[in-house]
């Protein structure tokens, strides 16, 4: 990718091919993100059949972001004020208690995580990392509680989409403690 050779009035024709080559120096290997669409976002099932209009104001204050495998695209106990729409890739949630750690879930391309963070006060429950090269739409949590504060058709559709996404990553919990064949207390709902 080549820089647009742009040269403002009274500038050095030769200091503007400079810069422009330093430019395409320092971009060299960088892969360009574009911002996510409307479009993006309603692949998504909680986003699906949303008004366009609705959808382009959380891609607007959303991010797109590429995780590289293994790194951490959050960490249990810290805040969490953003939800991820997985693109491709995949995130493995772990939960850490003391020495021990064991794998909640493998989110996959199409899958949305962090719904935890739309209550108050909200703190990773998991860590999640990145299992090879991993493509993320950020969505900050209080654009979506916006959209849920405004009401209306829309809103009840989101907020029981994410409910029902809710639901469903805690059934697959309880599936997990059922299969493990262990005494535990799910508390969860």
């Amino acid at each position: 990718m080549a820089t647009p050779l742009v040269v403002l009035h009274g500038q050095d024709p030769e200091h503007a091919v400079v810069v422009a080559r330093e430019m395409d120096a320092l971009l060299e290997g960088v892969e360009v993100h574009h911002a996510p669409t409307a479009d993006d976002l309603g692949r998504f099932a909680p986003f699906a059949g949303l008004p366009t209009d609705d959808l382009a104001g959380l891609a607007a204050q959303s991010e797109r972001r590429i995780i590289g495998d293994g790194d951490a695209l959050f960490e249990q106990g810290r805040p969490a004020a953003t939800m991820f729409a997985v693109e491709r890739g995949q995130v493995v949630l772990r939960s850490a208690q003391a020495a021990r750690a064991t794998i909640v879930m493998i989110a996959t391309a199409g899958e949305v995580l962090g719904w935890v963070t739309l209550r108050p006060e909200a703190t990773w429950l998991t860590n999640g990392r990145a299992s090879g090269e991993t493509a993320v739409i950020a969505i900050p949590s209080g654009a979506i509680l916006d959209l849920l504060a405004q009401g209306g058709p829309a809103s009840r559709d989101l907020a029981q989409r994410l409910f029902a996404l809710a639901a469903s990553h805690l059934a697959a919990t309880q599936t997990q403690l059922v299969g493990a064949r262990v005494d535990a207390v799910i508390s969860g709902g």
